[in-house]
């Protein structure tokens, strides 16, 4: 267990981002002939690496989940009014990769129970040390679960701290407005992640001690509250389902920034 400057250390503040916002889609990838979701991310990052010097890395940039089926696209930092023009740019992006290997995207919040289970061949070994001694059913739910993030961004550590106890207070109308399954995305994530709901801390000290009890002092990145402090400095929204909808993401973004600020 690392001690607490350590832990502290893992979080980077970045005073251009300060009330900037980042969007994280999860999408699942599916064959065009079958329809069926299929596991080849590894073919759309292949694909998009080849084109680098097409894609502007300071707008967007992809990357993969614990699901072999799951692709994830990141947006920004950018101002809160240049959300929606990047959102496109990405998903415009994204659609030329689509075309070039005959395959296709669902933003769906969950995926049917037969789909494939495959887990990306993460290099870092991450995935595999998580799944290793994984329970099947939380494995599953993890997989068949898809979401979008929002990420707004912070000037300090204390500051973040106070802006997480005042936003976890909206926490269940969040929910409701990212709900587009009626509720069962949530009872999946529940599944995987018994300690889902934010909970308030008074200071920095405390936050570190409930790193050290939860087991996320080590990678604050296996913090899976709904709404968290991330080591990018930002508030993080985990909350809101999947969806194709670039207006209703606007509308989250929105919805966070301000509650934020």
């Amino acid at each position: 267990m690392i001690d607490k400057n350590k832990f502290f250390e893992q979080f980077k503040f970045d005073q251009s981002h300060i009330g900037c916002v980042g969007i994280e889609r999860e999408q699942f990838t599916l064959d065009s002939a079958t329809g069926r979701i299929v596991p080849i991310v590894p073919r759309y990052l292949k694909q998009i690496h080849s084109l680098n010097g097409a894609l502007d890395k300071n707008r967007f940039q992809f990357g993969y989940e614990l699901s072999a089926c799951q692709l994830e696209s990141k947006v920004g930092p950018c101002r809160i009014g240049e959300v929606k023009r990047w959102l496109l740019e990405s998903e415009d992006f994204l659609r030329s990769i689509d075309h070039s290997l005959g395959a296709s995207r669902l933003h769906v919040e969950l995926a049917p129970k037969d789909m494939s289970f495959e887990i990306y061949p993460d290099p870092t070994g991450r995935y595999q040390s998580i799944t290793a001694n994984m329970p099947t059913e939380i494995l599953h739910a993890a997989c068949r679960v898809a979401g979008t993030h929002i990420h707004v961004g912070m000037p300090d550590l204390a500051t973040a701290v106070r802006v997480y106890n005042k936003v976890i207070t909206h926490t269940d109308e969040l929910i409701m407005s990212g709900d587009g399954s009626s509720g069962k995305r949530m009872d999946l994530y529940r599944i995987m992640a018994p300690k889902y709901r934010p909970e308030p801390f008074v200071s920095e000290d405390e936050f570190y001690e409930r790193a050290c009890t939860h087991g996320f002092v080590n990678d604050p990145r296996t913090c899976w509250t709904l709404i968290r402090i991330s080591i990018h400095g930002t508030i993080e929204f985990r909350m809101f389902g999947a969806t194709d909808s670039i207006d209703r993401i606007v509308g989250w973004a929105l919805q966070c920034h301000e509650l934020c600020t």
